[in-house]
């Protein structure tokens, strides 16, 4: 087993099924750390939009996907959950509030540009912009998001959204190229 990845139970008939990772927090921290420091790749990309937070795939793989989002001031995700995927996330500009449900309460926590989250599977959290200025992050999960569950404050599931695809913006071959710089 290659150290940092975790193997996937298989869960269709399918090769690539059987053949699914999920990378630990720590693999997925180093990601968005190092995509942070590459700004050349994504500042490009960044947006904001006051009636909804602006989502861009930056890059995906078979392990993971990594999202640019774009918070404008009052937005926010909602308590969720990411499926049966970890994740790891740094603010880049300006502040984000992290709402994580543990043991049944409400944690917040006010997160400036340079510093992470961490979400590990199963972990129910909020993301906002609470600040009166716009913000932008960068998010890595693994394995990518397929869907995502959506919960009221007392933990109780509310529903469940399908996360849709969309094409990356960037190519793994330039990432990995930048980063080792």
């Amino acid at each position: 087993m290659v150290a940092g990845v975790t193997a996937a139970p298989a869960v269709a008939a399918s090769p690539s099924a059987s053949l699914a990772v999920r990378l630990e927090l720590d693999v997925l921290t180093d990601i968005v750390r190092g995509l942070a420091r590459a700004e050349e790749l994504w500042c490009p990309h960044v947006a904001h939009d006051r009636d909804e937070r602006v989502r861009r795939r930056l890059l995906a793989t078979p392990a993971y996907e990594v999202w640019l989002l774009g918070w404008t001031p009052g937005q926010a995700v909602g308590l969720h959950d990411h499926g049966d995927a970890n994740g790891a996330f740094v603010v880049v500009d300006g502040e984000l509030t992290e709402t994580a449900l543990v043991a049944g309460r409400l944690h917040h926590d006010v997160l400036a540009a340079g510093e992470l989250g961490r979400v590990p599977v199963g972990s129910l959290h909020d993301v906002g912009n609470r600040s009166a200025r716009n913000a932008t992050s960068i998010h890595a999960y693994s394995r990518p998001l397929s869907a995502m569950g959506f919960y009221r404050s007392d933990g109780t599931l509310d529903r469940v959204e399908a996360v849709h695809e969309q094409s990356t913006l960037l190519e793994a071959a330039a990432v990995a190229a930048t980063i080792a710089r």
